[in-house]
Formats: structure tokens, C-alpha cells, sequence
């Protein structure tokens, strides 16, 4: 409960003494071994995120690995395969009104990131054919009369491309405005769309994908629409949901009534999953029928012959709230589902069948209606295997009778072997095991062995006892620590007041010169009276600010 209250404060964070990273203390609500498989991907960011981060935990919230070298933002980090090869991809990039400009990365299991293709971040899909599908947004001007608002206006026209990763070449590219009505929307346009600076999102698409014909699935959030789009003409094959909907809900409305939805996937047999953000339904009561603003899961079943869709499982948020944007549903390989809440900080893993598994919390849920901490994306994966080509860090006070290892990214570390050498009159060291430790979690503290040695290191080993790699070599009576910010921010404010107090002695000595000449009085006068002036010219100048800011 004091995690849950915000007792510990809108985001709890771990801290570590071998490495300055200081990720999300996570808060499992519910727990069950079959979630402890794999890594979970997450995309942090919000306004008590101070350096948002793609991160990866293990099944119990433990770090593996996090970047904080990219932004202003990162979103939708997940792990695809290219050429046969596994690769963790993201988007960097700033966002602006629902979209962004940035770049999609793909990063090799050593984590050196290879920049690829610019677009916005709500997609990128590498498909079975090495291509990529990547959203985008272009303004347009067109008539804005059927919303009401007089003549010509600017529209974000939200497009997709199919784009060669090699080359970069365009394969396909299709336009909601070559399809769409303007006031197909279900968005209120406001006081958008009169001006070039704030043009109107009609459509707002969010995801695509392919499915076992070719044909591209489009998510509109703001149309509450899945479309069919065709590989060989870009016409429209069929629309499930919204003012257009195409399908015979077999499932008395609820296969149709998804609202304001995100990542919309193909699944096998005909089957779509659909994250069903279901926020506003209020809004748009007469089409909608269900009032619920209760986020969801959702798995579809579609008969494209008859026309006919059926709702088969629904994963309902475990405490009843609605994500007013954002979200993710993913069908693992075990065939339980990882549904992550988008703008509520969390995620929670579902049998198949729709009951509960295990529920984690990034941050206190009496704080999740404020955006404080949230993940556009939650991606599980159990393919990843990081081999980082960097050393272990180490933390070695030699006063605490232990040290501390870690080594960023590394998955494939079963235990630590602390090794020990004497210094000899040769140049090269030879170490000798002397504490083997079980890793446990990010950080594992082991404990120093007894007897006489000069130096020690650190080794990582795996499950078969090979040697992945050694820290660096620390001197045992020295110890080392990690240069963290708060340690580089005292020295800067030491050498501050080090500067300051030079600075006084050297003004007091000038000061009784001028006193031993007689000129204190008029010194003081001088220096006073221009003290005074230059404040209240400083002070007029910021009321002034003020009224025209104000005004």
C-alpha cells in the first residue's frame, strides 16, 4: 500500500552503486510463474520522467538494460527480426500534438545502434519480407465545411509506407485523405484546422500491419476504425468499426464498439488483437451504445466471406480504469497475452482465456489519471539474447567487506567469480578464483574473501561455467566507485565555493588598500548607487515582460 499511494513518491526508482542508472522500482500487484519467462520492454517517459528511456526488466522487474543516450524521446522499443538476425528497434525523436518526427533505430545484440529510417514513432514493423511499415503525418489544405467551419483549412493527412530497409526506396505508400470524408472523424475539431500551426488530425492513424494475403491493417484512432487496405490498388477492401463499419457484430456490439483503439495486429486465422482504449465513448453515446470507459484487450475473429466478426476473448483492465491513450496488446508464444495500459503506467500479463496472471505497476496507481509515468508500448520477448561488448562494472569500498557487480545488458549471466592475485615483480597478474555468487537480480553484492591480496576482478559466467567476460582490474586496499551526476555535482559546487572564497580574500585585501588611501566612502557610494540603478532597471524590465506575457 505505500507504493500504491504515492507514499513513495509519483515515481520510485532503484539505485545502484555499480552503475549510475536509476530505473523504475516496479510494484508487482499480482504474481505467477508463467510470467517470469522472457524480458519486458518498455518506452518511458512523462512529466516525472526526468531522462526518458527505452528500458528491459527481467519477468520480476529486475534492470537489464536501459539507454538514456537518445531523445528527447524513445517509443516503441521492442525486438524484430531482420535478415534472420535479431534486433532491438526504436524510435527516437521529439513529439508534437500526437505524432512525432525522429528516427527508428536498430540496435545488434552488442548495443551499438545503427541509425535507419526517419518517420513518425507510432510505427515500425519489419515484415517477413524485410521491408519496414512506418506511419507518417503531411498537412494538407482542403474544404473544412462539412464540420462546420467556413472555407479552406489545414488537415494532418496520415499516410503509411512500405519501405525497403536497405535501400530506403518507397515499395508502397497509401493516404487516408484519398479515402476518407473529413467528417467521417469522430474527433471535434475546436478551434483546429483555421491555421497552419494547428492543423486538424482527422484520422490519426496509430498502427499497420500485414496480413496472410498482403493486404495492410490500418488502426484510425479517430475514425474508431480498423481498415483493409489493398497491396494491389490501395482501395479500401473493408472497415470494422466507426460510422462505416462494414461487419455483422455477432457478438451483440462489442466486437464493433472499440473506441479511440491502438495496435491493432494480425493474428492467425483470421483474427485481429485490438487494444481498446474505450476512453470517451461518453462523447459519442447514440454509435457506441456501451457508456464503459473501462480500457480493454480484445480478440476478434473475422469471417471476410460472410461479413461477420465476433468478439472470442476479452482482457479487461484489472482495476476497472480506461487509458485515455497509448496502449499495447501482444499474443506471446505461450498464448497468454501481455496487454501494457499505455498513459496508466503499468502492464498486466492474461491467460488466454482472459483470467489474470500477473499485474506490475511502473508507478503508484492513484497517480496514473496524471501521466506522471507511462510506456507507449509493452513488448515481451524470449528470443533476445544481449551480449554487450563493454566490461562489468564494480563498486569496491574496501571498509564494506563486500563488492558490487553489474553488467548492462548482459542476459546470459548465471553467477559471478571474484578472483584474487598478489602483486609480482613480473608483468603479468595471476588471478585465482576465490568467491563464486549466484547472480541476484541487477546489482549482486559479494562478499570479499579473506586473506592477503592486492588486487581482484570481477568474472561473469554462464550456465555452462564458460567465461563471458572480466571487470576491469581494481586495486583491493583502493576500491573504486561509480561517477554518478550527483557526485559530478558536488565537485562542480565545491570548486564553486573554492572560487568564491579566492575570490573574497582577494577583494578583501583590494578593499583595505582603498580604505588605507581614504577612498571607502566614495567607493562605497559609487558601487551602491550603481547596485541600485541596475536593479531597478532590471526590475522595471521584468514588470514589463510581465504585462506583455500577461497580455
Amino acid at each position: 500500500m505505500t507504493f500504491e499511494w504515492g507514499l513513495l513518491g509519483r515515481y520510485p526508482q532503484q539505485s545502484f552503486k555499480s552503475s549510475p542508472f536509476q530505473p523504475p522500482r516496479m510494484n508487482t500487484v499480482r504474481w505467477d510463474e508463467q510470467c517470469a519467462q522472457g524480458y519486458t520492454l518498455l518506452s518511458l517517459r512523462g512529466t516525472a520522467v526526468s531522462s526518458p528511456a527505452g528500458i528491459m526488466l527481467d519477468g520480476r522487474g529486475d534492470l537489464v538494460w536501459m539507454d538514456e543516450t537518445f531523445g528527447p524521446y524513445v517509443m516503441n522499443l521492442k525486438v524484430q527480426e531482420y535478415k534472420g538476425e535479431q534486433y532491438l528497434t526504436f524510435w527516437s525523436g521529439d513529439i508534437s500534438l500526437g505524432f512525432g518526427l525522429g528516427t527508428y533505430y536498430m540496435v545488434f545484440n552488442q548495443f551499438s545502434a545503427s541509425k535507419t529510417l526517419e518517420n513518425d514513432f507510432h510505427e515500425y514493423a519489419i515484415t517477413a519480407d524485410d521491408t519496414a511499415l512506418l506511419t507518417s503525418y503531411d498537412t494538407i489544405i482542403t474544404d473544412l465545411s462539412s464540420l462546420g467551419v467556413q472555407g479552406q483549412g489545414w488537415v494532418y493527412d496520415s499516410l503509411f509506407r512500405e519501405i525497403d530497409i536497405e535501400t530506403g526506396d518507397i515499395i508502397f505508400e497509401w493516404r487516408a485523405s484519398d479515402h476518407f470524408a473529413i467528417n467521417d472523424t469522430f474527433y471535434p475539431i475546436g478551434s483546429a484546422g483555421r491555421g497552419p500551426e494547428a492543423p486538424f488530425d482527422f484520422f490519426h492513424i496509430n498502427s499497420v500491419d500485414k496480413d496472410e494475403d498482403g493486404n495492410f491493417i490500418v488502426s484510425s484512432r479517430f475514425l474508431h476504425s480498423i481498415v483493409c487496405v489493398s497491396a494491389n490498388t490501395g482501395g479500401i477492401l473493408w472497415i470494422l468499426g466507426g460510422r462505416n463499419n462494414d461487419f455483422e457484430d455477432l457478438s451483440d456490439g462489442s466486437a464493433t464498439d472499440f473506441a479511440w483503439q491502438h495496435h491493432v495486429s494480425v493474428q492467425a486465422g483470421k483474427r485481429l488483437s485490438i487494444f481498446d482504449n474505450a476512453a470517451y465513448k461518453k462523447w459519442h453515446e447514440e454509435l457506441l451504445g456501451d457508456n464503459s470507459e473501462i480500457s480493454r484487450g480484445m480478440m476478434v475473429q473475422l469471417d471476410t466471406s460472410n461479413m461477420t466478426v465476433e468478439l472470442v476473448h476479452e482482457y479487461v483492465n484489472p482495476g476497472s480504469r480506461g487509458s485515455p491513450q497509448q496502449g499495447s496488446m501482444q499474443v506471446l508464444d505461450s498464448g497468454n497475452v501481455l496487454i501494457g495500459w499505455g498513459y496508466h503506467g503499468g502492464y498486466t500479463e492474461y491467460a488466454a482465456d482472459g483470467s489474470i496472471l500477473c499485474d506490475t505497476h511502473i508507478n503508484p496507481a492513484v497517480f496514473f489519471p496524471f501521466g506522471f509515468v507511462h510506456s507507449y508500448r509493452a513488448f515481451r520477448t524470449t528470443t533476445w539474447v544481449g551480449r554487450p561488448n563493454t566490461q562489468p562494472d564494480v563498486y569496491l569500498n574496501p571498509s564494506d567487506g563486500c563488492a558490487l557487480v553489474s553488467w548492462m545488458g548482459a542476459t546470459e549471466v548465471t553467477s559471478w567469480i571474484l578472483q584474487t592475485a598478489e602483486a609480482t615483480s613480473g608483468n603479468e597478474l595471476q588471478f585465482a578464483s576465490a568467491v563464486k555468487t549466484p547472480k541476484d537480480g541487477f546489482e549482486t553484492e559479494i562478499e570479499l574473501p579473506d586473506g592477503e591480496y592486492d588486487y581482484l576482478r570481477i568474472v561473469a559466467i554462464d550456465k555452462n561455467d564458460n567465461v563471458l567476460a572480466s571487470s576491469r582490474i581494481i586495486t583491493a586496499n583502493k576500491g573504486t566507485v561509480v561517477s554518478s551526476g550527483k557526485f559530478k555535482f558536488a565537485i562542480v559546487t565545491a570548486v564553486f565555493w573554492v572560487m568564491c572564497f579566492v575570490a573574497g580574500i582577494s577583494y578583501q585585501k583590494r578593499l583595505r588598500v582603498i580604505i588605507r588611501r581614504g577612498q571607502q566612502k566614495v567607493m562605497g557610494s559609487s558601487w551602491l548607487q550603481r547596485w541600485r540603478n541596475g536593479r531597478r532597471s532590471s526590475t522595471a524590465k521584468h514588470e514589463e515582460e510581465e504585462r506583455l506575457y500577461n497580455g
